[in-house]
C-alpha cells in the first residue's frame, strides 16, 4: 500500500512538472536527480528532519537541509509534515544538542538557495515551494 501511495505522489509531481502548473501553495520535498528513490512518505520525511533517520526506504543516506527561520516554506513544512512549530522545534533540538544525541539539519536560506544546494549535493534532500521545482532536482513528495 505504501508503494502505491509513493507512486501516486510521484505521478502527481510529474503531472505538475509536465503541465507547467507549479502548485504555488504546495511544497515539494526534493532530492538530487541521481537519487534513485521512487518517493518518500510524510512520515519518512518527519523522521529524517527530526534526526531519527538518515536513510530513505531504499537505504540511500540523505543529508536534510532546512530553510531559514521565518520563511513561509519552513513554517508550512514543519506545520504540515513534522507537526511542530518553531518553539517546539527549538526545544526539541536544544534537548538533543545538550545531550549530544543530534544536530538539526543545516539551514541553507530560502527556496532558491535550497533548490540550488540540493541540485549540487548528491546526498542532499530539502523542501521548496512548488514553483522552484525544475529538472535540476527530483521530486520525492508533494505536500499540499
Amino acid at each position: 500500500m505504501k508503494q502505491l501511495k509513493k507512486i501516486a505522489l510521484l505521478a502527481a509531481a510529474l503531472v505538475l512538472a509536465m503541465t507547467g502548473v507549479a502548485a504555488h501553495a504546495a511544497l515539494a520535498i526534493v532530492a538530487h536527480p541521481s537519487n534513485n528513490a521512487a518517493g518518500i512518505t510524510a512520515e519518512e520525511a518527519e523522521q529524517i528532519w527530526l534526526g531519527k533517520s538518515r536513510e530513505l526506504a531504499n537505504g540511500r543516506r540523505v543529508a536534510p537541509v532546512d530553510q531559514g527561520v521565518g520563511t513561509a516554506s519552513r513554517a508550512k513544512f514543519y506545520k504540515s509534515v513534522v507537526k511542530k512549530d518553531e518553539r517546539e522545534l527549538k526545544a526539541y533540538w536544544s534537548k538533543l544538542i545538550f545531550t549530544g544525541k543530534g544536530q538539526p539539519p543545516r539551514e541553507i536560506g530560502d527556496d532558491a538557495a535550497v533548490q540550488a544546494w540540493v541540485a549540487s549535493h548528491p546526498d542532499a534532500i530539502g523542501y521548496v515551494e512548488g514553483k522552484f521545482v525544475n529538472s535540476s532536482v527530483k521530486v520525492l513528495l508533494i505536500v499540499p
